[in-house]
């Protein structure tokens, strides 16, 4: 039995199921299960959405199988942090059969060399229960699975699942020459962030701008943004735009199906927008990303066709 750990947003949790995928196929003699008690006591974001978005009966390709909080124990060594028992038994845990759960778990640290931590995942011990956590973005575990991943990972677009406006604006941005841009700040103005996470230059979207430029004949702008004050001040330089506002909450996710369906998508240094492009299946549709992406880290440079590193 192999279980999985899911955590953070949105973006984060479907590069991750994208690896509880690979995992599956990888080993399909073993029950692969996903671990979802982070969100039991942790608030950020907007919980866990996955099953709220893609389980659907229209949507038979989204597999998803939830470990209990007993199959979680005997693969961690630890169950939900849902009170002070908990905390208890968990404490117990660690000082009796800690080096026993050391042994069967996988963790991706970020500072393994990618083939390393690759070779590594592919020759998992069968037979055995074992725990991973990471993020897995290396495109290795889901550039083959795409079209795979495109029905899984689909949204609903129904007007009354996104309301009429975005149905609209939907059908705006699938018929013409759009540019979708998508600018984060929000949490990576706050403290815990600040210290990993840049905050992206005018100069990488108006190089990015004028990339897209070249490669859509009259196009128009759409920007998306968890800060729409910044963005109607830091963009009077370009002019054709719209900025799309209304997608908070719960229903932020529309922006990502939005930038999905654009003929050109200039991303952020985040998950979320990166996953708008790789849903992205309008032909000829080109992805520009930044090459900075963390202030010690840059971006990974991508193989797939149409992606443009700036």
């Amino acid at each position: 039995m192999y279980i999985q750990r899911f955590t953070s947003g949105l973006g984060n949790q479907m590069f991750q199921y994208a690896f509880y995928t690979y995992l599956r196929k990888k080993y399909p003699g073993e029950r692969v299960l996903a671990d979802i008690s982070w969100y039991s006591w942790n608030d950020a974001h907007q919980g866990f959405e996955l099953e709220k978005l893609f389980k659907r009966e229209d949507n038979p390709d989204f597999i998803f199988e939830k470990a209990t909080a007993f199959e979680t124990y005997c693969c961690s060594g630890t169950v939900p942090q849902t009170g002070k028992a908990a905390y208890l038994f968990n404490r117990l845990t660690r000082l009796c059969a800690g080096k026993h759960f050391e042994r069967i778990r996988y963790s991706e640290t970020g500072r393994e060399a990618k083939n390393v931590l690759k070779e590594r995942i592919d020759n998992l011990p069968e037979g055995r229960n074992l725990y991973i956590t990471g993020y897995f973005l290396d495109e290795a575990y889901y550039k083959d699975d795409l079209d795979y991943l495109r029905g899984a990972l689909s949204f609903s677009e129904k007007p009354g699942d996104i309301g009429i406006e975005n149905a609209e604006l939907l059908q705006e941005i699938e018929g013409g020459a759009s540019v979708s841009i998508h600018v984060r700040r929000g949490d990576y103005l706050n403290p815990g962030y600040t210290e990993a996470f840049i905050n992206l230059g005018m100069d990488y979207y108006k190089n990015a701008v004028e990339k897209a430029r070249e490669i859509c004949e009259n196009p128009r702008f759409y920007i998306f943004s968890d800060d729409k004050d910044f963005i109607n001040t830091a963009f009077d330089w370009l002019p054709e735009k719209r900025v799309v506002s209304g997608n908070t909450g719960d229903k932020s996710y529309i922006d990502m199906l939005l930038m999905s369906k654009s003929l050109c998508l200039i991303t952020a240094n985040s998950t979320f927008s990166e996953w708008a492009g790789l849903l992205n299946k309008r032909e000829g549709c080109r992805v520009i990303y930044p090459k900075e992406y963390l202030k010690e880290k840059d971006s990974d440079i991508h193989t797939l066709p149409g992606w443009i590193r700036m």
